[in-house]
C-alpha cells in the first residue's frame, strides 16, 4: 500500500517548524556575537532572528487554522488571522530596524561629539557570517519548496521565504562589510573605522526596510476591506457572470476580497423566476469549485435580490 502524501497544512507545519528552532540558534548566536565583537550589526541581526524564531511559533497555529468551517463566534471563518499575524509580523520587523537605526545614530553621535566608540572583535563575526549564511539559504529553500508543494497559495509560507532571503543577505552584507574595516587602515577613511559598524546597519535598514513596508501595506488593505486585486476580481465575476447564465439567473456584480490565501465572493443575482433554496445552493456550490480551481480557496456567498443598489448608487452618483 503506498504511503499517503503529505497534506498542505502538514507540509506548511513541517516547514516552520525547521525554521522554529533554526531562528531559535540564530538568535542565540547572533546576541552571542554581538557581545563578543561589540557589534550593532550583529546585534540587529540576532534580534532579526528571534522575531522570527516567535513568528514561526504563531504561524504554525495560524496555519492549522486557516480553512476551517465559520462558527459561531468566527461567522466567517479564522482566515483574517493569516493575514493578522503578516500585519503585525510585518510591524515587529519594522520596529527592530527603527530600534538599530536608534542605536547606529547614537553611536555616530557620541563619535563625533568626542565620545568613545567601542573597537570592534572580528573573529567571532567571521565565524558567525559564515554559518548564518548557509543556514538562511537552507530555510529559504525550504520554504520556498513547501510554497511549491502546498500550491502557492500560503501567504505565511511566501513571507517567511522572504524573511529568510532578508536574513541572509542581512548576515552576508554586514558581515563582509565588518570585515572589510580592517582595510581602510592607512586609507583617509581610517579616522571612521570605530562608527564603520554604525553607517553599515544604516545602510542595510534602507537597504531592506522596504519589504515589510510594502507587505504591511497591502495586507492593511485586506484588513480594509479594499477589494481584491483586478485579475482576482476579473476572474471571479467571469465566473460567476457566466454560471449565472448557465441557470438562467440575471448577474448584478461580485464583491470580492482576499485574506491571504483565502478569497470571500459576494455574489449578487435576480433569478427572474420562482426557484427553490437547493438551486440557490447547487450555484453556490458550483462556482465555490470553479473558483477554487481559478483563483484558489474562496468562500462564495449567494444575495439574491430584485435590484442592485451598489448599481443605483453609483448611477447616481455620476456628474449628469
Amino acid at each position: 500500500m503506498p504511503a499517503k502524501s503529505p497534506s498542505p497544512n502538514d507540509i506548511e507545519r513541517r516547514a516552520l517548524g525547521i525554521s522554529k528552532w533554526s531562528n531559535l540558534f540564530m538568535a542565540a548566536a547572533g546576541i552571542l556575537t554581538a557581545w563578543l565583537s561589540r557589534s550593532d550589526a550583529m546585534l540587529v541581526d540576532g534580534l532579526y532572528s528571534a522575531v522570527n524564531f516567535v513568528s514561526a511559533i504563531a504561524a504554525a497555529r495560524i496555519g492549522a487554522r486557516v480553512g476551517l468551517p465559520p462558527t459561531r463566534s468566527r461567522p466567517w471563518g479564522q482566515d483574517f488571522d493569516e493575514v493578522l499575524y503578516v500585519t503585525f509580523r510585518s510591524l515587529i520587523l519594522i520596529g527592530v530596524l527603527v530600534f538599530a537605526a536608534i542605536i547606529s545614530c547614537t553611536k555616530i553621535w557620541t563619535f563625533f561629539n568626542g565620545g568613545t566608540v567601542p573597537e570592534l572583535v572580528f573573529g567571532p563575526i567571521a565565524i558567525y557570517a559564515v554559518v548564518i549564511v548557509a543556514i538562511c539559504l537552507g530555510l529559504a529553500y525550504n520554504f520556498h519548496r513547501a510554497y511549491r508543494l502546498t500550491g502557492r497559495r500560503s501567504e505565511i509560507l511566501r513571507t517567511e521565504a522572504r524573511a529568510a532571503l532578508i536574513d541572509g543577505a542581512l548576515s552576508i552584507g554586514s558581515g563582509t562589510a565588518l570585515l572589510s574595516l580592517p582595510f581602510l587602515k592607512g586609507t583617509p577613511l581610517a579616522p571612521y573605522v570605530p562608527i564603520g559598524d554604525a553607517v553599515i546597519v544604516l545602510a542595510l535598514i534602507l537597504a531592506i526596510i522596504w519589504q515589510p513596508l510594502s507587505t504591511f501595506r497591502k495586507t492593511l488593505a485586506d484588513l480594509a476591506g479594499v477589494s481584491a486585486p483586478s485579475g482576482t476580481h476579473t476572474k471571479a465575476t467571469r465566473s460567476a457572470r457566466d454560471l449565472a447564465g448557465e441557470y438562467g439567473f440575471h448577474f448584478h456584480r461580485a464583491a470580492v476580497l482576499q485574506a491571504g490565501r483565502m478569497h470571500f465572493v459576494a455574489v449578487y443575482i435576480n433569478p427572474e423566476r420562482a426557484v427553490v433554496a437547493s438551486e440557490i445552493d447547487a450555484y453556490r456550490d458550483t462556482l465555490s469549485a470553479r473558483l477554487e480551481d481559478r483563483i484558489g480557496p474562496t468562500r462564495v456567498e449567494v444575495i439574491v435580490t430584485a435590484n442592485d443598489l451598489l448599481e443605483k448608487k453609483t448611477a447616481n452618483s455620476r456628474p449628469s
